[in-house]
C-alpha cells in the first residue's frame, strides 16, 4: 500500500522539473502530443500488457519506455529528453559553473579532435602568429606598430606568473598589492617609502569577484619609476583590458578561463622596452626563462620546448570564435549571465558580493545561508551535473561561487538557479526554517 501510494503521488500529483514544474496530470492535460510523439519515435510500446493502471485521476496512461537508438534520443529536446535520460539512468550533462576550468564549445572540441600537427611544422607557427593577432584586441593593443610582444608558455597561469617574477622580478624589490579593496593612498605611501623595481597586482581577484583599479595603480607606480605587472589570468577575454591606455608594462593571462579554451597555456605580454632593458638578466629557471620564450617566438614563431599542442589548438579555435562574434559582444554575453544570476539571487533573498562598478562579470560570490553547508549544496548540485566552487581561505565555508565564463548553453545558468531554489526549499522544510535565509558573515567582513 505504501509503495502504491508513493507511485500514485509521484506519477500524478508531484511536480517534476523535467515537465516544466508541472505535475504529470497537468502535463497530460496539455494534450496527447507527448505520448503520440514517443509512440511515433518508437520509444513507447502500445502493448496493452505494458500499460499501467489507468483508473486513477487524470486517466493517465504510463508506458514502458525503451531506447531504440542514440539518433532518436538526439532528436528529442526539452522536458521529454530530460525525463528519458533520468528514467534510463544516464548521467546528466556536466555543467561547469566555476571560474575555471570551463566548458568547451563544439567548435573548439572539433578543432582539437581534427587537428594533428607537429609543433615544429609551419602550420603550428602560423597557428601561434594568428593567436597573437587575435589576442591583441582582447588586451587593448590597438596600434599597428605595437610596443608589446606576446609569447606563450605551456603551463598554468601560475607558470606564467613565475616566468615574469623569476626574470624581471629578480632584478629588484617587488611590491605585491593584495587587499580587499585597494587603498590608493596606502599604495602611494608604500611607493614613497621604498624604491621598488616592480609593482604587481591582480586585475580580477577570483576569490572575491572584485576588479582592481589597474590604471590608477599604474599611474602611481610609474610616478616612482616602477614597472607594473598585472595578473589578468581570470579576466582576459571576459573583462575590458586596456594595456596601452593604462600603461601596463607586463601582463599575464591563461587559456582556461575567460578565453574558454582548455587550461594549460600561459600568455605573456611584455613591453619591448622592458624586454630590452632586462635582456642581460640571468634567468633563475631554464624552463621559465622569459627571454628564451620571447626569443623563440620572435625568431622562429615557436616555443623553445615541446608545447601542449592540443591545448594551443583549443586556444586558437576559441579565439577564432571570439573574433567572429566580436570582442565586446563576447564580453556582453558574460555580463548578461552575471546580471541574470544576480537578479535571481536577489529574488531568493540571497546575498552576494557587490562592489558596484568594481564587481566582475566572471564570477558571483554568494553568501551561504547559516543553515546550509557547501558540502550539502555541492552534493545536490552534482546530482544534476552542476559544479560550483567553495570559497577559499578565509571565505571557506562562508560562500560559494557561480561562474559565468566558458561555453555555457542558453539555459545552463537558469537551470542551476532552479536547482538552487529546490535545494533551499528542501533544506528549509527539513529544518523547519523560515523561507528567508539568515546569511552568515558578509564577504567584506570575512576578508577584513
Amino acid at each position: 500500500m505504501i509503495v502504491e501510494a508513493w507511485r500514485t503521488q509521484y506519477n500524478i500529483y508531484r511536480p517534476h522539473s523535467s515537465l516544466g514544474r508541472r505535475t504529470p496530470a497537468e502535463y497530460a492535460k496539455l494534450g496527447s502530443a507527448t505520448t503520440s510523439t514517443l509512440m511515433r519515435a518508437g520509444l513507447a510500446t502500445g502493448d496493452p500488457s505494458m500499460k499501467a493502471d489507468t483508473s486513477g485521476e487524470g486517466n493517465i496512461q504510463i508506458y514502458t519506455v525503451v531506447v531504440v537508438s542514440s539518433s532518436v534520443i538526439s532528436a528529442l529536446k526539452g522536458p521529454s529528453l530530460s525525463y528519458l535520460l533520468k528514467v534510463f539512468g544516464k548521467k546528466p550533462r556536466a555543467v561547469l559553473l566555476c571560474p575555471g576550468p570551463v566548458l568547451l564549445s563544439r567548435q573548439v572540441k572539433r578543432a582539437v579532435n581534427n587537428t594533428a600537427i607537429g609543433h615544429r611544422e609551419s602550420a603550428f607557427s602560423a597557428l601561434l602568429l594568428e593567436s597573437v593577432a587575435m589576442l591583441k584586441p582582447l588586451v587593448g593593443i590597438e596600434s599597428e606598430e605595437s610596443t608589446y610582444e606576446i609569447a606563450f608558455i605551456t603551463g598554468s597561469g601560475t607558470a606564467a606568473n613565475e616566468t615574469i617574477l623569476s626574470s624581471i622580478g629578480a632584478v629588484g624589490p617587488t611590491l605585491v598589492i593584495w587587499q580587499e579593496q585597494i587603498d590608493l593612498g596606502k599604495v602611494e605611501e608604500a611607493l614613497r617609502r621604498k624604491c621598488y623595481q616592480l609593482v604587481a597586482l591582480v586585475h580580477h581577484e577570483t576569490s572575491s569577484g572584485m576588479m582592481n583599479p589597474v590604471a590608477e595603480v599604474a599611474q602611481l607606480a610609474h610616478r616612482q619609476g616602477a614597472l607594473v605587472f598585472v595578473d589578468a589570468i581570470s579576466s582576459i577575454g571576459a573583462e575590458v583590458i586596456c594595456l596601452e591606455q593604462w600603461g601596463v608594462d607586463v601582463l599575464v593571462g591563461a587559456s582556461g578561463k575567460g578565453l574558454s579554451a582548455m587550461p594549460g597555456v600561459g600568455i605573456l605580454v611584455v613591453k619591448k622596452s622592458v624586454l630590452e632593458r632586462h635582456s642581460s638578466t640571468s634567468p633563475r629557471s631554464h624552463y621559465l626563462d622569459l627571454h628564451r620564450h620571447f626569443r623563440f617566438m620572435q625568431e622562429h614563431a615557436q616555443t623553445p620546448n615541446t608545447p601542449a599542442v592540443q591545448v594551443f589548438v583549443s586556444l586558437h579555435a576559441s579565439l577564432k570564435e571570439i573574433t567572429k562574434r566580436g570582442t565586446e559582444r563576447s564580453r556582453q554575453v558574460i555580463r548578461d549571465r552575471a546580471e541574470f544570476t544576480r537578479r535571481q539571487l536577489t529574488r531568493m533573498n540571497l546575498q552576494y558580493a557587490d562592489y558596484e562598478s568594481n564587481t566582475s562579470s566572471v564570477v558571483t560570490c554568494v553568501t551561504l545561508p547559516s543553515w546550509l553547508t557547501f558540502e550539502d549544496l555541492a552534493r545536490e548540485f552534482k546530482t544534476e551535473g552542476i559544479v560550483v566552487y567553495e570559497g577559499k581561505g578565509v571565505l571557506k565555508g562562508k560562500i560559494f561561487q557561480i561562474g559565468h565564463i566558458g561555453a555555457l548553453r542558453k539555459h545552463d545558468t537558469r537551470d542551476a538557479l532552479r536547482q538552487l531554489r529546490k535545494v533551499m526549499r528542501r533544506f528549509t522544510e527539513a529544518e523547519h526554517e523560515p523561507p528567508i535565509p539568515a546569511p552568515s558573515e558578509s564577504i567584506a567582513h570575512a576578508l577584513s
